[in-house]
């Protein structure tokens, strides 16, 4: 009679995708995102023969590169690595772009696929072809479709490494600079007998490295002898302690910060040395410029560059190798966590900083000065907003704001623009990937909320990432997990980036001067909240503005209190003026 061992499995029937789903578990990897396909019977086979704490506990995802986004919300919050598993080539190839995405962002995950059948016969290995599609599906190098965006790739072929390569694959995901590594499972390995592992010790990723005192002390020296000192980050934040660490090192030697571009909340939006987030009106004047986890610090051909200035970049990989081209001037290249460097930094400008006391109090006032112009020129955006119609994005932005509180996460693509919100709490903001492969926010956003299930979560997208997040599976894993998220779609029913580059090439040209941008338009107007609705949430569309702060809170109750998903479709201006075509009038 067959038993059922500690791992629930019975007895001398241990199978590969039996070891792999334990071993990720017994590794701290809490969920498999998971869209199937004819490789996975083997997988299916193990979770429904096994007990469910056992293993990775599977999330079903109807599209490939929600799942992944989903992966990277909840890795994102947690700062724990989870694991994707899709359908062999096609569906690496549908997850690619949000793959590029955690990349850039280095965000750890595993990301599984499984691989077309090797043997065309039944033999004495389970797992041959039984499928037309077997043969079409396979590539000579399925795994070069990732290589670029992975930290590794590998095959398994060998039952009785299961657990070798499964921390293999966590490790160097963990490894600084973090990323995605790929792992392919043929489906005959996925099948095959594989005996109790006799390694018991999970492998550990290799401590973050530290920073050289000596260039800590060159950087030291340099900013604070420096009379226009500028500090320009994007990810700091993604360190919560880091967030603090820069909030410290700023006030103390009064050094103005721009989160250019920024992906995370990387200080107080009171803090005082909070400059601005637009880098044009400043790089030019600075004389000594510490570039912290920012791999676009700014973009010279549109803000120029800082004339005869030191420049210090700072981060886990500070020059971006994985970049083809990145020609910043650099002086002093620094290769560890901000939540190393930074306190070390302090530390050796605290040691300096005799004599420098009356050049850091000047500038403290100077900064004072400028802080107030920069949120002049804010609240000239601000003006009349209440009132505007269509509804401008600095207003919506100024109420989402206003909805949201410590216990608060915004997940924001191309939607809420910081300048109008005030946010403090480490761990609140979070923004789409350098890369700005659409799509991202709806499935990240679903990632916070398993997360973070006690927290209201706010996803700001625009209309054009709509359309790529794959909605339909999105409201579909709402409802399926109960992760009740407040989806805006902010809509101005076009492809805003495209038309801002058809103005920075040709600002004098005929698509600018007749207003006819073909390829940019998204009309006529669709109507999202029905989509939400569809998917048993609440849906509502606003556009007017004295209604948008009772609409969100409408939204706001519909998450919080009923527990469902909700969308609000707010009709926005587009910053050049163009407005689009209603579906209500067409």
């Amino acid at each position: 009679m067959n038993t059922r061992n500690d791992a629930g499995t019975t007895s001398g029937s241990r199978t590969v995708s039996d070891a792999i789903l334990i071993r990720l578990r017994e590794a701290g990897v809490r969920y498999l995102f998971a869209n199937a396909g004819t490789d996975f019977a083997s997988i299916v086979e193990s979770m429904a023969s096994h007990e469910s704490n056992a293993m990775v506990k599977p999330v079903l995802v109807p599209h490939e590169s929600v799942a992944v986004a989903m992966a990277h919300g909840y890795t994102m919050v947690t700062g724990e690595p989870q694991a994707v598993m899709v359908h062999v080539s096609v569906g690496t190839a549908n997850a690619l772009c949000a793959v590029m995405n955690a990349s850039r962002l280095e965000i750890p995950m595993i990301f599984m696929a499984g691989r077309t059948p090797i043997t065309e016969e039944r033999t004495a290995m389970e797992g041959a072809r039984t499928v037309y599609v077997h043969w079409a599906q396979e590539m000579y190098d399925q795994g070069a479709m990732v290589r670029e965006m992975v930290k590794w790739d590998y095959e398994l072929r060998a039952p009785d490494e299961v657990d070798k390569v499964i921390d293999r694959a966590l490790n160097l995901a963990q490894s600084m600079p973090k990323g995605p590594a790929y792992l392919s499972l043929p489906r005959e390995v996925l099948a095959a007998p594989a005996l109790r592992s006799s390694n018991s010790t999970l492998r550990v990723a290799p401590a973050p490295a530290h920073p050289d005192p000596v260039a800590i002390s060159e950087a030291a020296n340099i900013l604070l002898a420096a009379e226009n000192p500028l500090i320009i980050t994007a990810d700091t934040g993604r360190e919560p302690e880091a967030m603090e660490y820069l909030a410290t090192l700023a006030d103390r030697f009064a050094l103005p910060v721009i989160p250019a571009y920024p992906r995370y909340l990387n200080l107080s939006s009171d803090h005082p040395m909070l400059l601005d987030y637009a880098v044009g009106p400043h790089i030019q004047a600075a004389d000594a410029v510490l570039v912290i986890d920012s791999d676009v610090p700014w973009i010279p051909a549109k803000d120029g560059v800082p004339v005869n200035a030191k420049v210090i970049h700072m981060g886990t990989d500070p020059l971006y190798g994985s970049y083809p081209m990145r020609g910043y001037p650099c002086d002093i290249a620094i290769a560890a966590p901000s939540s190393i460097s930074l306190p070390a930094l302090s530390t050796a400008m605290e040691r300096s900083s005799a004599g420098h006391e009356m050049a850091i109090a000047e500038r403290r006032t100077r900064i004072e000065g400028g802080r107030e112009a920069v949120r002049t020129r804010w609240r000239r955006m601000e003006e009349d907003m209440e009132t505007v119609t269509p509804i401008k994005p600095a207003w919506l932005s100024h109420c989402v704001g206003d909805l949201m509180d410590e216990n608060s996460i915004l997940i924001n693509e191309m939607g809420v623009a910081l300048p109008h919100v005030s946010l403090s709490t480490p761990g609140s903001f979070f923004a789409s990937s350098p890369v700005s492969g659409l799509g991202w926010g709806l499935g990240a956003a679903l990632g916070a909320k398993l997360a973070s299930p006690e927290k209201l979560v706010i996803a700001a997208i625009g209309d054009g990432s709509y359309y790529f997040g794959n909605p339909t599976a999105v409201h579909y894993c709402s409802r399926a997990y109960s992760l009740p998220v407040l989806n805006i779609i902010l809509d101005n029913s076009s492809w805003g980036a495209v038309r801002r580059a058809v103005f920075d090439m040709y600002p004098d040209g005929r698509a600018v001067r007749s207003n006819n941008m073909p390829l940019t338009t998204l009309e006529p107007m669709v109507a999202f909240d029905k989509a939400c609705e569809a998917a048993g949430g609440y849906g509502e569309r606003v556009d007017d503005p004295a209604e948008l702060p009772k609409a969100l809170e409408r939204a706001k109750r519909a998450v919080m209190v009923d527990k469902r998903q909700a969308l609000l479709h707010v009709v926005l201006a587009s910053a050049d003026g163009w407005q689009p075509t209603d579906l209500k009038k067409v």
